[in-house]
């Protein structure tokens, strides 16, 4: 009897343990989730406006959390240096979530206009980017961020 009962106790744990492994795997664990396969590329967006060249680029993939982000501008092929940058990256509200947002003023460092964005969760980030230029115009550029 003890043999039984011994037996069956070793069966139920085996089988549990089994199980509670599968179940990680499902949950998106185990190396093999489709999300997990998925590698995020760099930053890259290119736009035009009123005659400026915008290049918004990372140097490492956007991640939940602290990024750098570069903003290069150019007009007739030539750096411009002169201008007062911002960036707003935005989530608007949904049902359950709060709107979202972060703010930068970014620095130029070289012919790149520098700053920083902290993305507090994965999903699909708006941006507007505003310049002002030497003539007191402000351009804007607007576009997306997916984490």
């Amino acid at each position: 009897m003890n043999k039984i009962l011994l037996l069956t106790l070793v069966s139920t744990l085996t089988f549990s343990t089994l199980a509670a492994d599968g179940m990680k795997c499902g949950a998106g664990k185990c190396g093999s989730s489709s999300k997990s396969m998925t590698k995020s590329k760099n930053l890259a967006d290119m736009n035009q406006v009123d005659g400026y060249t915008v290049m918004l680029t990372s140097q490492k993939p956007l991640v939940v959390g602290q990024n750098q982000i570069f903003v290069k501008l150019q007009k007739e092929k030539k750096d411009i240096t002169n201008v007062k940058v911002k960036i707003k990256f935005f989530m608007p509200q949904m049902p359950g979530m709060p709107y979202m947002e972060y703010k930068e003023k970014l620095k130029l460092k070289g012919d790149n206009y520098i700053g920083h964005v902290n993305f507090t969760m994965g999903g699909t980030w708006q941006y507007q980017l505003k310049f002002k230029d030497s003539d007191d115009q402000i351009h804007k550029i607007r576009g997306s961020v997916n984490l």
